[in-house]
């Protein structure tokens, strides 16, 4: 495993935000950095440089690069009462989900940095004459300020000032309900709904969450980079369920994940497969065992929420549902606007909807959908429609992976248990180009998972 240098100030600022980084994946429960450690605070001087921090992690004073290795960071406020000096911010151009980034008090000069930041809306910088390569601010569609002595000086693009209108949210009543079945009615997409049978043993072949696999025994088991047998995550029994095209009548199409701390993800949006796998049999052997496939190395449930997310094996059902989209679907913010524009007849301009509303309301008009009646906690289990997210979308708009081929949400039940748990509560993900599913060409699969 590389280890990584980390300046002890930025260590203990990462623990009060997140919590102590044990491993690498512990990174990603870092979305905002608003306040830093106590600088002064006697703990920071036990960690000396080249101390080890467990067995990726060193000390090193005024490493602070990591802050580039933070994929899920959305805010980021520098501190400005114990002042802060690096002279290189070249780390920034690595934070492709920074919102927000606060850079007022400190040696920042390089503007070009910003350009490489594609989500970025709020920035607060130093004096523009300390700054180099402005020009790139004129091109730049977001709100900053810069600091000049005590006084915070608004400024935006000039070809964009009156194209942006005010950022206040919308005083008079909204029309909660008027809005949310519009916004239904023109984002609706036909999809498939995964409902958890419980109290049901599946058999070997059957559609299921989590347990000993059906295999073709004249095949390879699928096995992880490390030569380990995969864990089933998950397996669709076609002909046990009625659906249309572009999914096929018969067969089983199965999903694996190896047994690790990121559930076989890369995190990388590459389809690689290296440590999960999508397998589709177009015939199933009625004589297989469930003896013969453990006797292939095929671990079955794993009860370890270190390894794997599941806790149970379940069944599952497959049922036509209508899918809507969510407030991180890529094409949520256009479809909003359209729904204001057409209830209230309210032109949003280039409004997003989190300035438009309020917190309150939007978390009533919006949360209300991700949490299910069934247990789920971010939407639930699907095949096709719109994918949820703790966090946002991993692809780009211009995305191969234009379909959602399966969601596995975490679950909770009326006694607490954790049938299934994807880190801090979090949704998996696998993404399919449409053609290639037509063909059921399953070859280049992409998968993700997130949590809060």
């Amino acid at each position: 495993m590389d280890v990584k240098k980390i300046d002890p100030w930025l260590l203990k600022t990462i623990e009060d935000a997140a919590g102590f980084p044990n491993k690498p994946y512990d990174l990603t429960r870092v979305k905002a950095i608003t306040k830093w450690h106590n600088k002064q605070d006697s703990a920071l001087q036990l960690w000396k440089d080249g101390n080890r921090v467990g067995d990726w992690l060193e000390i090193k004073t005024g490493a602070f690069e990591l802050l580039g290795e933070l994929p899920n960071l959305h805010t980021l406020i520098f501190p400005f009462s114990y002042g802060f000096r690096h002279k290189d911010y070249a780390f920034l151009a690595n934070c492709k989900n920074l919102k927000k980034l606060d850079v007022g008090w400190t040696d920042f000069r390089d503007c070009s940095l910003l350009a490489q930041l594609p989500k970025l809306a709020y920035v607060c910088l130093p004096r523009k004459d300390c700054l180099i390569h402005t020009e790139v601010l004129d091109s730049l569609n977001i709100k900053f300020i810069e600091y000049t002595s005590n006084v915070i000086v608004e400024q935006k693009p000039a070809q964009t000032i009156q194209s942006i209108p005010g950022r206040k949210p919308y005083k008079e009543d909204i029309p909660l309900n008027a809005l949310l079945k519009d916004f239904k009615t023109r984002t609706k997409v036909p999809a498939y709904r995964l409902w958890v049978q419980w109290g049901v043993v599946p058999n070997l072949a059957d559609s299921k969450i989590g347990g000993l696999p059906y295999w073709d025994l004249s095949q390879p088991y699928p096995v992880d980079e490390k030569g380990q047998p995969m864990q089933l995550l998950a397996q669709i029994n076609f002909g046990q369920a009625d659906m249309d095209p572009p999914f096929p009548k018969t067969g089983l199409l199965q999903f694996f994940i190896a047994r690790d701390e990121m559930f076989g993800c890369n995190f990388t949006c590459v389809p690689d497969q290296k440590n999960y796998r999508v397998v589709y049999h177009p015939q199933i052997n009625g004589s297989v065992t469930l003896e013969q496939v453990s006797a292939l190395g095929a671990p079955g449930l794993i009860d370890d929420y270190r390894v794997s997310p599941l806790a149970k094996e379940l069944a599952i059902s497959v049922q036509r549902a209508d899918s809507f989209a969510n407030d991180r679907s890529l094409i949520f913010e256009d479809a909003f606007c359209a729904t204001v524009q057409a209830v209230m007849g309210v032109d949003m301009g280039k409004q997003k909807s989190y300035e438009f509303l309020d917190d309150d309301v939007y978390e009533e008009l919006f949360e209300s959908q991700m949490e299910t009646e069934d247990g789920c906690m971010n939407g639930g289990h699907w095949m096709l429609g719109y994918p949820s997210f703790t966090q946002e979308d991993p692809r780009s708009e211009d995305s191969p992976f234009d379909t959602l081929l399966l969601q596995i949400d975490s679950m909770r039940t009326e006694d607490g248990d954790n049938p299934i748990l994807w880190g801090d509560c979090g949704v998996a993900n696998f993404f399919i180009a449409r053609a290639d599913l037509e063909k059921l060409d399953f070859t280049q699969v992409l998968y993700n998972w997130d949590c809060c």
